[in-house]
């Protein structure tokens, strides 16, 4: 007989049966446990039921599957990249130790519900997408396709989808008047509400400096004096040339090798003064960052906007207020750059890429 009993916020599934070893699972609540229970039950009845853990040739726990899905790069001489390693990571801990003939429908859509708190929809859906190749490229064998079934779902649900253009950018400060108080910005409410997460900031501000996405400001490291190349910068990591006042770095580029290519940058006065400012707090040794994945910056941030009370803004936005910002005047905050000089910094593959990123705000157009 299955016994299921809460412990704290999760629900635990025992079930016992005579010639079975006992079989315990914990899930997120009591609707997906009892299901599992009744499912290892009929299964053991049957005589169809198979011991995850004892197998020794293909293991059909899922952080090993996924695992093995990691492996088949490595076989085939490729380099796995960090926005593809980190979710994956993220994938094993979550599902640790759950084999692939138990998880359930619901085992997916909790973890889905459970990401949707920090991501949006398309990076969710790449997320789901590499634990389906994962499944699908397998050698273990097995019935169902329990994962397609959640990612039907998922996507009829509008919880994962695809890309969609963005024009959502910090809102600005606005003096008071004598119709109404003074209206606070974002980027304020964004640093009051980090508190003690003051690293979350330093990412926050190279990133509306420079127009970096999360994984390469993650990656930036001190210059050890070595020259800024594709031969000389690891692949997938950046360096801080303080005495050129330049940044290499490895940008996200699906033509090439790797899915990345190499650029240099401006360091700008801004910007270096941004990470000096804050390099003796937060680096350790020559990195900018103690937090091991780059998906903790995004997270931190999405914690930060629910306390601020800031809604509808995700940390890659930040690269659209940054690139607008190359474009507009100096005397309301810009750079008053041009289209050539921008992309150099941004490194957009067209103009028509770059076109994406610009949300200039028709209120700054107004004197022209």
């Amino acid at each position: 007989m299955a016994m299921i009993r809460q412990r704290g916020k999760s629900w635990q599934a025992t079930v016992k049966r005579k010639g079975y070893p006992n079989q315990v699972k914990t899930f997120t609540s009591k609707a997906p446990a009892a299901a599992w229970a009744r499912k290892t039950e009929s299964r053991m009845d049957d005589g169809s039921w198979i011991d995850a853990h004892a197998q020794d040739s293909l293991s059909p726990l899922l952080d090993d599957i996924l695992d093995e899905y990691l492996y088949s790069y490595k076989k085939l001489g490729r380099v796995v990249a960090v926005p593809k390693l980190s979710p994956i990571n993220q994938l094993k801990t979550y599902f640790a130790g759950q084999s692939i003939f138990d998880i359930t429908q619901d085992d997916i859509v909790a973890f889905a519900v459970m990401r949707r708190k920090t991501v949006n929809q398309s990076t969710l859906q790449k997320q789901m997408t590499y634990l389906q190749a994962a499944v699908r490229r397998t050698n273990v064998n097995y019935e169902g396709r329990v994962v397609e079934r959640a990612l039907k779902f998922l996507s009829a649900e509008n919880i994962i989808g695809p890309s969609q253009d963005r024009e959502r950018r910090l809102m600005k400060d606005t003096p008071a008047t004598a119709d109404r108080p003074e209206r606070i910005g974002e980027y304020r409410r964004l640093k009051e509400a980090a508190g003690k997460h003051k690293w979350i900031m330093l990412a926050v501000d190279i990133a509306v400096k420079t127009g970096m996405r999360q994984g390469e400001i993650h990656s930036l490291r001190i210059s050890d004096g070595r020259a800024l190349t594709a031969h000389t910068v690891p692949f997938g990591e950046g360096y801080i040339d303080f005495d050129q006042r330049l940044i290499g770095l490895w940008r996200k580029n699906k033509k090439h090798e790797g899915g990345k290519k190499f650029h240099v940058i401006p360091l700008w006065d801004d910007v270096r003064e941004v990470i000096l400012r804050a390099s003796n707090r937060f680096r350790e040794g020559d990195t900018l960052f103690t937090i091991v994945n780059q998906g903790s910056i995004s997270d931190r941030f999405a914690v930060v906007c629910e306390k601020a009370g800031i809604t509808g803004l995700t940390f890659h936005d930040l690269r659209h207020e940054a690139t607008s910002r190359m474009f507009e005047r100096k005397d309301i905050g810009g750079r008053g750059m041009s289209a050539e000089q921008v992309i150099v910094v941004t490194s957009h593959s067209s103009m028509a890429e770059l076109q994406t990123y610009v949300n200039l705000r028709a209120e700054d157009l107004v004197d022209y």
